[in-house]
């Protein structure tokens, strides 16, 4: 994980927990980490994780203080109009769009991660 708006600093890893699941030729697998934001003020994290080139990922869920997100996968142009919406009812709101050009790297800005905290 990331800072994102300032000088780019890496968050800590402190633990990661891995599950997997063989089913014939394909694999479920749930990857667990805790990072922890050791700077004294407010951070906006991004989530980078690598991923390989036929890997797909169906779920996320980040946990921050008490708040928890949790995606949810849909088509494009209703994401993007939930997202909208979402916005102009001054709701908070996450959108994660595929980049093109790094296809092999699933991304997320996760929002403010509080000094301190996991």
């Amino acid at each position: 994980m990331i800072t994102e708006n300032q000088p780019t600093k890496h968050i800590p890893l402190k633990q990661v927990r891995v599950q997997a699941k063989i089913h014939s030729f394909a694999a479920d697998v749930t990857i667990t980490q805790l990072f922890q934001n050791n700077e004294q003020t407010s951070i906006e994290a991004v989530y980078c994780f690598p991923i390989e080139e036929n890997a797909a990922v169906y779920s996320f869920t980040a946990k921050i203080d008490e708040r928890e997100i949790i995606a949810q996968l849909k088509e494009k142009k209703e994401a993007q109009r939930e997202y909208s919406e979402a916005l102009q009812q001054g709701h908070g709101a996450y959108l994660l769009e595929q980049d093109e050009k790094s296809q092999d790297c699933f991304v997320i800005n996760v929002g403010a991660l509080p000094p301190g905290k996991e």
